[in-house]
């Protein structure tokens, strides 16, 4: 199937660039080669960053990923990138588009540059590439909300 993409298919956002904004890899002092399926286990532990240029039109969205080890596996010391894109608003004056795509779609879009920085940062390492696996963006970020909701909540006195 081919298709010509017309002006009014254009979303009303607009995905202005992208970039690394941190990407660290430490080893352990270790002789043996780790075989790849040890990289199962591996914890992910995702970050998710909006913030807001001045007039709010415009949003920087960081993707952090850490990645742990398993405590009895020695893998490697410390595995940490982030991504972070900007975008803006095409045409469209309501600014609630943008909020709610930068929490929501924006992070979607930033993974596959997460994961290529991930995979590109250990491909020559002792381990050989880390993958990141496919992650349900929507239920991870459906969890952050909900957490950040859950710690926004105010204590009740008793």
């Amino acid at each position: 199937m081919k298709h010509k993409i017309e002006p009014q298919q254009l979303s009303a956002l607009r995905f202005e660039r992208v970039w690394v904004r941190e990407a660290t890899f430490v080893d352990v002092e270790e002789t043996e080669l780790a075989p790849t399926n040890e990289l199962e286990g591996i914890e992910i532990l995702l970050d998710v960053k909006v913030t807001y240029g001045d007039g709010g039109d415009r949003a920087f969205v960081t993707v952090r990923a850490t990645l742990e080890p398993p405590a009895d596996k020695r893998l490697f010391a410390k595995l940490t990138a982030a991504v972070e894109g900007v975008f803006t608003l095409r045409d469209a004056p309501d600014r609630t588009v943008l909020a709610g795509f930068a929490s929501l779609q924006a992070p979607v879009l930033l993974v596959p540059y997460l994961r290529e920085t991930i995979t590109s940062l250990t491909a020559q390492s002792r381990l050989g590439p880390v993958l990141l696996p496919p992650l349900n963006m929507a239920e991870v970020i459906k969890a952050m909300q909900a957490q950040s909701r859950s710690t926004e909540a105010p204590a009740t006195k008793q």
